[in-house]
């Protein structure tokens, strides 16, 4: 992972990952600061401050419409998301190797269970004939 990847604050990553929710299916993102701030529930302030830094970074780009109106984008700059995943860079092999230690794992532990369960039987099997035993003794 690259160093400017991991410098970036949760916070940061979540307004990423919000502007990124909003323009999904082309859709145009121009939110003020203010709205932002209230979706996020940050100060209009801080949004300010965070916004002007992505720009800065590189991470968001800014324009405007023919209206006026601020729009960002974001410019396709890397970052982990704010799940801390970034699947973008493994190895399919890799992924595959862990489909077999997890299949490998169940496989393991569906025979413990099964050893278990026998155990469980047999300690039945020899309570039942504990207790008759004991009747026939009481009896």
């Amino acid at each position: 992972m690259s160093k400017s990847k991991a410098e970036l604050s949760i916070t940061k990553r979540l307004l990423l990952d919000f502007i990124k929710y909003k323009t999904n299916n082309n859709h145009t993102f121009f939110m003020g600061n203010d709205k932002i701030a209230a979706a996020l529930g940050l100060t209009v302030n801080s949004t300010k401050v965070m916004v002007n830094e992505l720009i800065r970074e590189g991470y968001l780009l800014k324009s405007t419409n023919i209206h006026g109106s601020r729009v960002l984008n974001l410019s396709g700059k890397p970052y982990l998301t704010i799940s801390c995943v970034d699947l973008s860079n493994i190895d399919k092999r890799i992924l595959a190797q862990e489909v077999l230690n997890y299949q490998r794992d169940a496989e393991y532990y569906k025979q413990q269970y099964e050893l278990e369960r026998a155990r469980a039987d047999r300690l039945a099997e020899e309570l039942g004939r504990l207790w008759s035993a004991n009747c026939n003794y009481s009896a």
